[in-house]
């Protein structure tokens, strides 16, 4: 599983295994106090165990750095509140420690899906760029390099056997 994953916990032996396992799936990993959020970071893994309510979410932080990345929280039973709290504040998914490696995979092969999902879609800006582009080409006759443009739109595809106006 090739990805880029940040652990945030205030547990080094946790951490430190949970690193581990993650190189052993193939996955980059960084630990919270070994070096800053990477701009690329896929997957980040919030133990929020030992994370008292008082204060602000320590996801929104993370948030502000990566807002595209994938944030699964790892959380004990009785930690409903701040459970509540990290899921809106827009974590992707939650384990309950204890969990088994099965269900952490599962949960990073699904948070992996949707953030590389969300990578290739285009902004509405980006796809009306694309649109003038295309209508710059079919006004210059080229409308095979027209349609080829906006066939290759993955959001939303169009029919290819077109004509020629």
């Amino acid at each position: 599983m090739q990805a880029t994953a940040l652990i945030v916990s205030n547990d080094a032996g946790f951490a430190k295994t949970m690193q581990t396992l993650l190189q052993g799936w193939g996955m980059t990993v960084a630990l919270s106090e070994e070096s800053a959020p990477q701009p690329g970071t896929e997957i980040v893994l919030l133990d929020i165990r030992q994370t008292g309510n008082e204060g602000p979410h320590p996801l929104l932080a993370i948030r502000e750095k990566m807002p595209a990345a994938e944030i699964i929280l790892i959380n004990r039973p009785d930690n409903i509140p701040l459970s509540i709290a990290g899921m809106q504040a827009g974590a992707a998914d939650e384990l309950i420690a204890p969990f088994d490696t099965s269900t952490l995979k599962n949960s990073i092969s699904a948070a992996l899906a949707r953030w590389k999902k969300r990578q290739g879609k285009k902004t509405l800006f980006q796809r009306f760029g694309d649109a003038m582009a295309a209508a710059t080409f079919a006004q210059a006759g080229e409308f095979d390099t027209a349609i080829a443009m906006l066939d290759s739109e993955e959001e939303a595809p169009r029919p290819s056997n077109r004509e020629k106006p």
